[in-house]
């Protein structure tokens, strides 16, 4: 692929998928080919592109790649372009392919897959699948975003079912997105018809049956949601660039509650509910996340560790902030949130119990969806969606044609503590805290110590006493945090991290300047 192709698609994506599939749908990548014009070449869904876009859509290399942490491996069609996933009670994972229309189940035991045909599924056709969901009968509800449709699989008939998912009246288009339970029943947002939908099980078709939800306010787009003990429904209105609000709706009394997102949260994508109640909200248009607690009225921003050069590149040099895009997100049985940054080709988890964020590196990488030049170890594999289930994470790798598997069992190569958790800094004063650093196996390279935090750079000063550190014993780092003599007062967080190859472990200081 020509360079120049190559950072036209770094510069477009960002705007590609933070705003969601309503961009994804209406690119050209996503029609269906003109069959009559092309013939077929390999007899796979490889064909839905043109050969010198496979390397794009299909997988840039033949083989999978793995870590200690990570396994990846190969589903054996070509181009099913994965997307959805989820797991059954017997760990089995399935997923749908967004090339084909089907629905794929792996076998984490016997190492198989097998792949379903849809029959209504023309041939050429493409379609971004963004909601799952396994119903304990047995059943499989997606989302079908181009076709404007929700699909039922049978995982014992194997059959497939098709509703048409209703159209906002005044709305010249809907996007049916996430699928998630509500009691006995399914909600699903529609990303571009500004509500929410429910709809019972038992639907007969071909119209899909459903209570809407109208989303308040002009905001362009309504995402992903969750359901609170009580049954209030919780989700985020917004418009790209502009920010938006967190929306609690009571459906015992038909009432809305709205909550203005922070300044800096653009594209609030993914929401989960914690053990106590707490929202939590990943942005996709930066590098943070944010938790909202309902009884003080609350927001507290985090922010990721930065993304690795490999996966950015930066060839032209046009990247100056480079970001994660946290994406979606979903709590373990342990209380953790895990989340996909997106375009640093990476998955998080955040432990609330102890402030802690460990990052993981997929080793697959496409550089055709990076500012990649020549670089060939460099770029992304579009990890747009993942599950926790089993202890494991399972996840999509949309262009590499993968699934991954993550294992968060496995110990991490060095332990990390600091002195102080939380300090309160008057205007112009500063404080150290320090980073100790235990090794637990032998390292073969440098730890490089990185700072990030929500705070303006203008407001705290942030700096260590090393960058890179040679992890043969014990060691402690020195961070001293000074707030500006003009400082805004507020509470802010800074992530301290500490990276070693395709690994980044990470402690929060929370930091109040009075």
């Amino acid at each position: 692929m020509k360079k120049n192709f190559k950072k036209l698609l770094a510069i477009s994506f960002m705007a590609v998928f933070v705003i969601s599939t309503i961009a994804v749908v209406g690119a050209g990548y996503f029609r269906p080919n003109n069959q009559s014009q092309q013939a077929q070449l390999t007899g796979t869904p490889e064909d839905n592109y043109p050969p010198d876009k496979w390397t794009t859509f299909c997988q840039s290399e033949n083989g999978t790649k793995s870590t200690k942490y990570i396994t990846e491996i190969k589903i054996p069609t070509l181009c099913t372009q994965p997307l959805a996933i989820t797991t059954d009670p017997s760990g089995n994972v399935w997923f749908a392919e967004t090339n084909t229309g089907e629905i794929a189940k792996y076998d984490p035991v016997t190492g198989a897959f097998q792949e379903f045909q849809n029959p209504s599924w023309q041939s050429g056709e493409k379609s971004m699948i963004w909601g799952i969901y396994y119903e304990p009968d047995g059943n499989i509800w997606f989302s079908d975003s181009q076709h404007n449709l929700i699909w039922r699989f049978n995982t014992l008939t194997k059959d497939y079912t098709s509703f048409i998912f209703p159209k906002t009246a005044n709305q010249s288009q809907s996007l049916p997105q996430m699928i998630k339970p509500d009691g006995p029943d399914l909600i699903v947002n529609d990303f571009t018809g500004r509500k929410l939908s429910i709809f019972s099980t038992n639907q007969t078709g071909p119209d899909l049956k459903t209570v809407n939800i109208n989303s308040p306010g002009a905001y362009n787009f309504t995402s992903d949601m969750t359901v609170d003990s009580g049954g209030n429904i919780w989700y985020t209105v917004w418009t790209y660039q502009l920010g938006g609000e967190l929306v609690k709706y009571d459906p015992q009394t038909s009432q809305f509650s709205n909550y203005t997102l922070p300044s800096g949260i653009l594209a609030p994508n993914g929401i989960s509910i914690d053990r106590d109640g707490k929202l939590w909200i990943t942005d996709t248009a930066s590098s943070m996340f944010v938790s909202f607690d309902p009884n003080s009225q609350h927001f507290s921003k985090y922010i990721t560790s930065p993304p690795q050069a490999l996966t950015y590149g930066n060839a032209s040099g046009l990247i100056k902030t480079p970001i994660t895009r946290p994406y979606w997100n979903q709590f373990d049985d342990k209380g953790r949130l895990w989340f996909n940054e997106q375009v640093a080709n990476t998955l998080g988890v955040f432990d609330p119990a102890n402030d802690s964020l460990v990052e993981y590196l997929v080793p697959s990488k496409n550089p055709n969806w990076s500012d990649c030049g020549t670089e060939t170890d460099c770029g992304v594999a579009q990890v747009l969606d993942f599950t926790v289930a089993h202890d494991k994470v399972w996840f999509p790798e949309w262009v590499e044609n993968n699934i991954g598997m993550l294992n968060p069992a496995v110990p991490l190569p060095f332990s990390e503590v600091v002195s102080a958790s939380k300090i309160t800094l008057q205007r112009g004063q500063n404080e150290t805290v320090t980073l100790t650093l235990a090794p637990k196996e032998t390292l073969t390279g440098p730890v490089d110590i990185i700072t990030q935090q929500t705070a303006s750079p203008q407001d705290l000063i942030v700096r260590t006493s090393g960058k890179a550190v040679i992890l043969d014993k014990p060691k402690t780092i020195s961070v001293n945090l000074s707030a500006d003599d003009f400082a805004l007062s507020g509470t802010y967080k800074v992530l301290v991290s500490a990276r070693y190859q395709d690994i980044t472990v990470s402690r929060y200081i929370t930091v109040t300047i009075q």
